[in-house]
């Protein structure tokens, strides 16, 4: 952008980088500060990240948080190759409902849905905690991770499947053979999405979770409520690595494969 011609514009950019990047800056900069209170400057230390990473609150809330991630990727994921499939043979109007219930899932502030769920299981006696925050987490990036892998199955060249079938392929090897492989990038991308939600969630893990919903994010809610300490800035620069880790690794993936397969750019996804 021409910083002369769009001065303006620039200036807006600047400004947005700067509200964006701030915070996590001085997050980072807490977090290697000795003073305990957080008033000042007293020094550079890593005391902060050693009591972060064995305080036994905070390991189980991860260990809890990364278990909730994982069970519901894999459980949200495979929701939504079904739901896809199933879009792309419906029929026009059958599309256009189930693509409406979709995004009203997305549209929908997360609380509005956290509490009707919550409402869901007291009704039909379900019990709250670390089952529930799963089928909660499930449900709700489902609807995420189905519009990557509908973007991505849309774009895929029917001759492949009609070429596969002309050559003696049954629908089931047309799909682990011939659709599976190119939705993976697709997959990749979802699940990622969806654990990176599940990893972050905050309010459907309070609504659901009881008094067994000690995810992270809620340790930290809790914490943060009298006052933020070193060591929960700590914490907020190892979720940082560790989600920009993540996000690396599924990038990395996401370019191998593609580099094989000779598929979609990524940015594609």
């Amino acid at each position: 952008m021409n910083v002369r011609r769009y001065p303006v514009a620039a200036a807006v950019s600047v400004i947005v980088l700067l509200l964006l990047w701030t915070p996590l800056l001085i997050v980072a900069a807490n977090a290697v500060n000795r003073n305990q209170l957080l008033v000042g400057w007293g020094g550079f230390t890593f005391r902060w990240f050693h009591e972060a990473f064995f305080d036994p609150q905070i390991r189980d809330g991860l260990r809890v948080t990364i278990v909730v991630g994982a069970l519901s990727t894999a459980i949200a994921v495979p929701l939504a190759v079904t739901g896809a499939l199933w879009w792309r043979g419906a029929s026009r109007a059958g599309r256009r409902l189930f693509e409406a219930l979709i995004l009203l899932n997305v549209i929908l502030p997360e609380v509005v849905f956290a509490s009707a769920l919550s409402l869901l299981f007291v009704q039909s006696h379900f019990p709250t905690g670390f089952l529930a925050i799963v089928i909660g987490h499930s449900v709700w990036n489902a609807a995420y991770a189905f519009l990557i892998i509908q973007a991505r199955l849309a774009a895929l060249d029917s001759t492949l499947e009609e070429a596969a079938a002309d050559l003696g392929a049954n629908q089931s090897q047309v799909f682990w053979r011939v659709i599976l492989p190119e939705l993976v990038p697709g997959i990749i991308g979802a699940a990622l999405i969806a654990f990176t939600f599940s990893f972050d969630d905050v309010i459907t893990t309070l609504f659901l979770g009881g008094t067994a919903g000690n995810t992270l994010p809620v340790v930290l809610f809790g914490l943060i409520r009298f006052r933020v300490t070193p060591e929960v800035n700590a914490v907020g620069v190892m979720v940082m690595i560790f989600t920009a880790g993540v996000a690396t690794l599924g990038y990395l993936i996401l370019a191998r494969v593609n580099k094989g397969r000779g598929g979609l750019p990524i940015g594609a996804l």
